[in-house]
């Protein structure tokens, strides 16, 4: 889905294919999946409804299973002898229903480890791959991307969202995309995006600063 989104053809393949394997076939007592995005919607394909989705805007129960808590997060710190508060100033921001603070357990493995603080989010995406969605500045996000950067908020509606890479048609559908890769954080309770701590700032900021986003970056 991600490294052929050019091809609408094999993707609506790929769904029948899943939907004739699994759906309603008396050989399945259970099947995970797990990826970065909810699973394609693509008219009648979404016919592919058996799942139970856990998303990165409603984990339901799973919430605390989605990054280190906050807990789990003091024990690592106090283990490895780093700075619980500047630990959360770095990692955390992930907000959910019932756990207010979700840590990205990547990042904050890397920390603990090296014994350094840094920004590892660029070894699994890179600042450019950030760039090309903000780019499409679709009613004002560019604004609103230099507003989350001071600490604000945006009202985003994720249900518009059709749970592909490729076909972004509105403000909304970048922001909701972005919330799913890792890159916004999202209060389900106001219904709004927000950068969620520092290392994701500095993705922002370093996907900022190439190709005409200097002029807007006086906040």
């Amino acid at each position: 889905m991600r490294e052929r989104q050019e091809s609408e053809v094999l993707q609506k393949q790929y769904l029948d294919f899943l939907r004739d394997l699994l759906k309603d076939q008396p050989y399945v007592a259970l099947v995970y999946m797990t990826g970065i995005l909810p699973v394609k919607k693509y008219g009648q394909h979404s016919a592919l409804n058996m799942f139970r989705e856990y998303s990165m805007t409603n984990q339901k129960m799973l919430e605390e299973y989605t990054g280190f808590t906050a807990d789990e997060v003091k024990g690592l710190c106090g283990r490895y002898g780093m700075d619980f508060e500047e630990t959360s100033s770095w990692y955390d921001g992930y907000r959910f229903k019932k756990y207010k603070h979700i840590y990205n357990p990547k990042s904050v493995v890397e920390a603990m480890s090296c014994q350094d603080y840094s920004n590892y989010w660029t070894a699994t995406e890179t600042y450019e791959a950030l760039k090309v969605y903000m780019d499409m500045d679709f009613d004002g996000l560019r604004s609103d991307i230099v507003h989350m950067l001071g600490g604000g908020y945006i009202k985003v509606n994720t249900n518009s969202f059709q749970n592909d890479m490729r076909n972004l048609k509105t403000k909304d559908d970048v922001l909701t995309l972005l919330i799913h890769l890792g890159y916004l954080g999202y209060d389900s309770e106001n219904k709004a995006a927000f950068i969620p701590n520092k290392e994701i700032a500095e993705e922002f900021e370093n996907a900022m600063s190439v190709g005409g986003w200097a002029e807007v970056m006086t906040f």
